[in-house]
């Protein structure tokens, strides 16, 4: 991150942590794309990841009193990865595993024009466990660090090492099946 993002970041977050909401169009103008992105990626449907892109937003505005110094951008991708596991939830738990299995169905919906090699990319990314998913996403899309990742999932940075290296196994498997 560049410092003067940073110092614009600091600032924006107090003065929204100060009770003017309004500045969070200013961070949403930054951040907002990364975000919906990553709960594409997540779940794998547009509207949805609409859904839980704003609640991201909501819920930033919720905490903001518990965001430390750091990374602004990290820390509403934190958000986002909870919104998305608690949506996961909460769809299992008022429609049962048919929901799951309809958003994995609908997998390639996010990015359908995309090239052939991607959409084969694509699948074998959502045939991942979420946590592995989560951290190749993290990794090579977003370019967080081992220890980043860690903060951000809660756990150590061999665990995260572990996580991508045996995803981008299970995914050079899965692309050599096709």
């Amino acid at each position: 991150m560049h410092g003067g993002q940073g110092v614009k970041d600091k600032r924006l977050v107090r003065l929204v942590g100060q009770g003017k909401t309004e500045y969070i169009n200013d961070i949403a103008q930054a951040y907002y794309d990364d975000i919906y992105r990553f709960c594409c990626f997540e779940t794998g449907d547009r509207e949805w990841a609409y859904d839980l892109t704003q609640e991201t937003f909501l819920r930033f505005i919720r905490y903001v009193d518990g965001m430390r110094e750091g990374n602004l951008k990290g820390y509403l991708l934190t958000i986002a990865m909870n919104v998305c596991r608690d949506g996961f939830r909460e769809r299992k738990l008022m429609q049962g595993e048919e929901a799951l299995a309809g958003v994995v169905d609908g997998k390639a919906d996010c990015r359908q024009a995309e090239a052939e090699n991607r959409v084969f990319l694509e699948k074998a990314l959502f045939a991942l466990p979420n946590y592995q998913r989560e951290a190749i996403v993290l990794y090579y899309y977003y370019g967080f660090g081992h220890r980043q990742i860690a903060a951000m999932t809660g756990t150590g940075v061999s665990t995260v090492k572990s996580r991508i290296r045996q995803g981008c196994e299970k995914m050079r498997r899965i692309l050599g099946e096709k």
